[in-house]
């Protein structure tokens, strides 16, 4: 486990390394949309009540 390849990678590094980057972007993407749908939510929740309580 000494030999290091900086420069040159294998296959099946490169492919290790794609996935783990595709995970990281998954997860990136699902916490940004949790986030978004949950923010349209409150804005759509406090739109009805503002429709009910003024309306």
């Amino acid at each position: 486990m000494s030999e290091h390849h900086h420069h040159h990678k294998d296959g099946s590094s490169l492919f290790k390394q794609r996935s783990l980057a595709s995970i990281q972007r998954k997860k990136v993407i699902e916490k940004v949309l949790k986030i978004t749908l949950t923010i349209i939510a409150i804005l759509m929740a406090l739109a009805v009540i503002f429709v009910y309580t003024v309306g």
